[in-house]
């Protein structure tokens, strides 16, 4: 009975090591390295410049290693999920349209500080309007001001928007 014990343990290390030897065909070390791009980022980032980056990486990363997007970048147009295939890309920044506000006032009623606010209004300018207006009455239309001692058509063309009666 031993001796049948001892053949079953012996059967069952040889079919152990059978099924779990290791592989003579082993395959050689390597270490892979990832594939490495450039990119070039400009525009409405905080650091532009050249990156380099691991290929299958995102926009938004790279956004990201270039210090993020300034205030007013325009990304309406830009996937930032999309992977990088191009070897430069441009963040716009917004067109601002800015629109001068006029702020109009009455000529009848306008005060010395009120006249040299006005643009192409000088000291002297002002201080002749309010000359005329003492010594003529009040102006009956804003083209009254062509009268006034300094005040030509060129310098009237820049000026009538700021004035009614």
């Amino acid at each position: 009975m031993k001796k049948n014990v001892i053949w079953a343990i012996a059967f069952l290390l040889i079919f152990m090591w059978m099924v779990f030897k290791p592989d003579s065909k082993d395959l050689p070390y390597f270490k892979h390295e990832p594939d490495m791009i450039q990119v070039d980022i400009t525009g409405a980032v905080k650091k532009p410049g050249t990156y380099q980056i691991i290929r299958g990486m995102t926009l938004a990363y790279l956004i990201d290693l270039s210090g993020g997007l300034k205030e007013h970048a325009d990304i309406s147009n830009i996937q930032l999920g999309s992977i990088i295939t191009n070897a430069s890309y441009h963040i716009p920044h917004y067109q601002l349209i800015e629109e001068e506000i006029i702020k109009r006032i009455n000529l009848n009623t306008a005060t010395y500080s009120d006249l040299i606010l006005i643009p192409s209004i000088t000291e002297n300018r002002a201080l002749e309007i309010l000359l005329y207006k003492k010594e003529n009455g009040n102006f009956k239309t804003v083209e009254e001001l062509l009268n006034v001692k300094g005040i030509g058509v060129q310098t009237f063309d820049k000026i009538k928007v700021y004035f009614f009666i």
